[in-house]
């Protein structure tokens, strides 16, 4: 049986906050149990889908009130993501969960998006309310194209995955990766133009680091995995936009999905994209495609 688990480093350091953390995921395990694994009737998915929401929008109240009392200068950026998830993300879920009458598939992507923002959101923004992993961010220089990569991508994702990833150089859209999922996504921003990404990983290497950051083993790249996935790169987005002086919230996902080769090959055949990076684990290597369209 697949296991999400707590993991330490979700830790920030604040009792009342991780204490409620450990709850949430711990509510998604066991949603997980019970109708994805043992495949229990529906009336246990709805009460503990409802339970989930209630708790988090509890915890959401008290970590913005720990946020105002410690006089955090980002509680305003923070509650605005917290009711994104509030008012947005969760009525939609529930939304797709009783149009398809709580099928296997609505209920994974309810349980790939809850846990990758909880992940996501613990290891970028509420680890920044005690100063945690800021220090590299903070000192992005948007001319140096090192200081971007590092501050923007790699260290972020270091913490994340808690992985020595390493920036490999540029990336030819012509190499191969063995094994590898095309995972594109496309934001709006308020000017009128689009970025769009493209993840080439190995689908070994995609299920690992799906793995770590959920406490999960995967065997093939689910709803589960897909979700929770895009809901970890929303994070990273929002925190690139961040750093270039835009708002959290500008850039708006508008698409994502994995790519067959063929379809990567053709989008890629008459023009490059802009960025090519290549990044190293000690498995394998895993590229980002980044471009404005």
């Amino acid at each position: 049986m697949q296991q999400i688990q707590w993991q330490g480093r979700f830790n920030i350091g604040v009792e009342m906050i991780d204490q409620a953390h450990r709850h949430l995921f711990s509510i998604v395990q066991k949603i997980m149990e019970l109708y994805v694994e043992k495949h229990e009737d529906k009336f246990a998915c709805v009460e503990g889908i409802k339970y989930f929401k209630a708790y988090a929008l509890k915890h959401f109240a008290e970590e913005e009130a720990y946020m105002r009392e410690i006089r955090y200068p980002g509680y305003l950026a923070h509650k605005r993501l917290h009711d994104r998830l509030k008012w947005e993300t969760l009525p939609a879920l529930e939304k797709a969960l009783y149009n398809s009458n709580f099928s296997t598939e609505a209920v994974q992507r309810f349980i790939g998006v809850c846990t990758g923002w909880l992940t996501g959101h613990i290891m970028i923004e509420d680890r920044a309310i005690t100063g945690k992993g800021m220090e590299e961010f903070a000192f992005v220089d948007q001319n140096d194209e090192m200081s971007v990569i590092h501050g923007v991508f790699l260290q972020p994702l270091r913490e994340m995955f808690g992985a020595n990833i390493q920036f490999a150089g540029k990336f030819s859209t012509k190499d191969r990766i063995a094994g590898a999922q095309y995972y594109k996504l496309v934001y709006g921003a308020p000017q009128g133009y689009k970025l769009r990404f493209v993840l080439v990983i190995g689908e070994e290497l995609l299920l690992h680091a799906a793995g770590l950051m959920l406490g999960m083993d995967f065997y093939a790249p689910d709803e589960t995995v897909r979700f929770a996935m895009q809901e970890i790169a929303q994070s990273l987005i929002q925190r690139a936009a961040a750093s270039f002086g835009e708002h959290p919230d500008a850039l708006k996902l508008e698409e994502d999905r994995f790519l067959e080769e063929e379809e990567y090959d053709r989008l890629f055949m008459e023009q490059v994209p802009q960025y090519s990076l290549l990044f190293r684990t000690k498995q394998e290597c895993f590229a980002l495609c980044i471009d404005q369209i």
